[in-house]
């Protein structure tokens, strides 16, 4: 987990997630990146054990090895920066019998803005790269793209640019940044108008759609972010959304991924959201649901079904 001073309340779904899992008898414990070290070959970590939800309380850390658990639960929110990507690394080195939701290895393996890119039939016209004059052929073809960094999340550094602004070369040589290796890889995308009538989010459980929320941008925004001031509405799956959600619930199963934001503009998938998805407070109130137990039942459910496998 993030540092609990660091969660935004009103959008964070792991508080939901743990309170429901105390609720049913379960043992949550709480430890952070800066609290993991590896003591030769085993894992460890400053755990505290989570008292209450609201009002939020953790007992004092213990030193503790962290191979007897049943589950880890990743919830660091990107930006995914080198010291994420060492946490992966080190937690690599849980047993096997640990289950992981979602697993560390599928983490680092796929990138939120780019996952989607495997099946470049359901998303829009994308380019990704550092080259200066690959972007700027991208703009000028499209016109009008949306250009996001790889490591962050939560809409933070999207920037939405057009070819007829003065200062095209000079603007998009800002994003990729300036000066010899100093650049970094953005991804762009084409503008999809049909953004002003919302991003929708579709939480999705082992494959399959739990709930679903429209975000519609604020007033002069583009960004279908509610951390970016985007109106969360009810909405409804069309046809073709529930036909992107059935091709790619296998897919994700496949790859260990229990819990994913899909994100749809347009019925175009513009990300797929594998860290910390979150959303569920925002689709509960416009679903009228308490979906945290639904999801809790089926990650209890995942966990000994994976562990008997394993045993198997």
């Amino acid at each position: 987990m993030d540092p609990y001073e660091t969660l935004n309340l009103e959008t964070e779904t792991s508080l939901l997630m743990m309170g429901e899992l105390m609720k049913l008898g379960h043992q949550v414990d709480w430890v952070e990146m800066e609290g993991l070290s590896m003591e030769g070959a085993d894992l460890w970590g400053q755990v505290r054990s989570l008292r209450a939800v609201k009002p939020f309380a953790l007992t004092p850390p213990v030193h503790k090895p962290l191979g007897g658990y049943d589950a880890l639960v990743v919830r660091k929110d990107p930006p995914f920066e080198i010291n994420y990507y060492h946490s992966t690394l080190l937690l690599d080195h849980l047993p096997k019998r640990v289950v992981q939701i979602n697993p560390v290895a599928a983490l680092r393996q796929f990138n939120e803005k780019l996952f989607g890119l495997f099946w470049p039939h359901l998303t829009p016209p994308t380019w990704t790269g550092m080259d200066l004059e690959g972007l700027l052929a991208f703009a000028l073809e499209h016109q009008k793209i949306v250009v996001k960094p790889l490591d962050d999340c939560s809409g933070r550094g999207i920037t939405l640019v057009e070819a007829a602004q003065p200062g095209l070369r000079e603007n998009l040589a800002d994003l990729l940044g300036a000066g010899p290796g100093k650049k970094r890889f953005v991804t762009a995308q084409r503008f999809i108008p049909k953004v002003s009538e919302g991003d929708k989010r579709i939480y999705l459980v082992n494959g399959k759609p739990l709930g679903w929320v429209n975000r519609v941008p604020a007033a002069g925004n583009f960004l279908g972010n509610i951390h970016q001031g985007a109106v969360c509405k009810s909405t409804e799956i069309t046809a073709k959304e529930a036909e992107i959600v059935e091709f790619l619930g296998p897919q994700l199963r496949s790859r260990g991924l229990f819990l994913v934001g899909l994100d749809l503009v347009g019925e175009w998938v513009t990300e797929i959201n594998l860290t910390s998805p979150s959303a569920i407070r925002q689709i509960n109130e416009v679903m009228g649901k308490n979906l945290e137990i639904e999801l809790v039942a089926q990650m209890v459910e995942y966990v000994r079904a994976e562990q008997g496998r394993a045993k198997g």
